[in-house]
């Protein structure tokens, strides 16, 4: 009997743009589309079904009913362009590659700009997993359906060998047990760890392995050796703008906790890391500082690491308790130890977390689902999962991933109307006397100087103009400014029919 033919699925995309990869790498560009072939290549053993899109090609774009992009960076046509794709094929996973020169990240609006937080924008690849058009709003992007990733090379950099080096990785990549990934290798402020021994718990069920910074005089951030070895990395540190390292503190100090140019040669093949930290993720140019190194996410995955969760820009979460960029990092850490691929593990992290912060999200929770995005192809699962149908069971492993971004993008579809995002309030209407008073008192409580009026937001339907809930946020932050370190604190109050419902204390990462 004739071995019956599986007809596999569109399972994964991956775009780039053609004319702005031979802009920046010349005829060199052809290396890397060569190099993506033996990925798809690599990908149809694993059943697969690749399909490489260069979204400039108006003929290729043609035939999918895409629109071609014509500016490599104008972040419409790059976001009408995915979204056109997305449904044509109905893609598994969508790999982005290029960093943001080639295929641009979509800046959206920082509801918070100015004193409250310095960001003006969101740089953000969350766009690109929401069927909603393009838009500059956050929050209309609050029901991810899509898994996506970016495979990124080093802005500005035209260095062939950084891109090809980390596809050859994936495809020499093999996925591990469960017992590779549990020891893991984690730093942490001295001022967060309670915070960071809580997201380890809740990750690896202890905190043993926490390197705290400042904490151990022997360790200058520069000398790790098997440290490093480890195959999950967590950190909660500080970052800092186009800076290459990230950082510790005790009250006023603020040591060097790691650095990107001392990785080379220790980190394990296949490793995943997740940093909460400020800039955590950042994809700059080297010589935007000083000593023209790239940034911690780029060395990384030179190294060996396959899979980054980062953050664009200045995250935030408690330095005590658990919240935002916590929560975030850790959801996707579980998810991948639980047999995830690592773009299954972000959206099931993002949709989980939106649902639990929800229904009213405040500004802060709306930035932090936007500033995270994966680093890595999507597709690639570092654990086994023992529940899965072998790959050499062709049809019933494609049912299976099918039905499962099936079931991912009716949750995702559900948080459209389960979501009430923040809206600033005209500051022109009268606050409550007996409000104004309780704010007041809770400001003194907790020691915050600048008692100016606060930025107020209200929580609105994604798909209504009108108000949903009486529920307002009230947003206080002041510098926290320790030496040189630009550093802030927030309280957000929660507040309905002028009651204090409770209230958050972020710190900037």
């Amino acid at each position: 009997m004739a071995t019956p033919i599986t007809h596999m699925l569109t399972t994964k995309l991956i775009i780039t743009n053609k004319s702005a990869l031979k802009e920046k790498y010349g005829p060199d560009f052809q290396l890397i589309l060569d190099d993506l072939n033996a990925l798809k290549a690599d990908d149809n053993e694993r059943h697969l079904d690749t399909q490489i899109v260069l979204i400039d090609d108006a003929d290729q774009m043609q035939s999918y009913q895409a629109t071609a992009v014509t500016t490599a960076n104008n972040e419409a046509q790059c976001k009408q362009a995915i979204d056109e794709l997305y449904r044509y094929f109905t893609p598994g996973y969508i790999m982005i590659v290029g960093s943001q020169d080639i295929v641009p990240l979509q800046r959206l609006k920082n509801l918070l700009p100015g004193d409250h937080d310095p960001d003006a924008f969101i740089p953000s690849d969350l766009p690109y997993a929401c069927d909603t058009p393009y838009n500059t709003d956050p929050g209309v992007f609050v029901s991810p359906t899509r898994v996506v990733g970016r495979l990124p090379d080093i802005p500005a950099v035209p260095d062939v060998s950084y891109l090809r080096t980390l596809i050859a990785n994936i495809i020499n990549a093999v996925p591990g047990a469960l017992n590779e990934y549990l020891p893991y290798f984690s730093i942490s402020t001295f001022d967060w760890q309670a915070s960071t021994q809580n997201s380890l718990l809740s990750i690896f069920g202890n905190h043993d392995k926490m390197v705290v910074f400042p904490g151990n005089e022997d360790l200058t951030g520069t000398n790790w050796t098997s440290e490093l070895l480890p195959k999950t990395h967590f950190i909660n540190c500080h970052g800092a703008i186009n800076n290459p390292g990230y950082y510790g503190q005790k009250l006023t100090d603020f040591p060097l906790a790691l650095r990107s140019d001392i990785l080379k040669d220790k980190i394990s093949k296949g490793t995943i890391v997740a940093a909460e930290c400020c800039y955590g993720g950042q994809l700059f140019d080297p010589k935007k500082n000083g000593a023209k190194r790239m940034s911690i996410a780029n060395s990384y995955l030179l190294n060996n690491a396959l899979a980054f969760l980062g953050s664009s820009n200045i995250a935030y979460g408690p330095s005590t308790g658990q919240g935002l960029a916590d929560l975030l990092t850790q959801y996707f850490v579980i998810n991948v130890l639980n047999g995830a691929s690592t773009g299954r593990a972000l959206l099931e992290a993002r949709q989980k977390f939106l649902n639990e912060m929800g229904p009213t999200l405040d500004p802060f929770e709306l930035k932090t689902a936007a500033q995270f995005y994966l680093l890595g192809d999507p597709s690639w699962q570092p654990v086994v999962n023992e529940k899965d149908p072998s790959a050499t069971q062709s049809e019933l492993f494609i049912n299976t991933l099918q039905n499962r971004r099936d079931n991912l993008e009716a949750r995702g579809k559900m948080l459209d109307d389960f979501i009430h995002v923040p809206e600033p309030v005209d500051h022109s209407q009268e606050v409550d006397s007996n409000l104004n008073s309780a704010l007041t008192q809770l400001l003194e409580e907790k020691k915050f100087i600048d008692k100016t009026v606060p930025k107020v937001f209200i929580n609105k339907k994604k798909r209504s103009h009108h108000q949903a809930h009486s529920v307002k946020f009230h947003v206080f932050s002041e510098s926290a400014d320790q030496g040189d370190t630009p550093h802030r604190k927030v309280l957000v109050v929660k507040e309905k029919n002028n009651q204090i419902l409770g209230y958050r204390e972020y710190v900037s990462r």
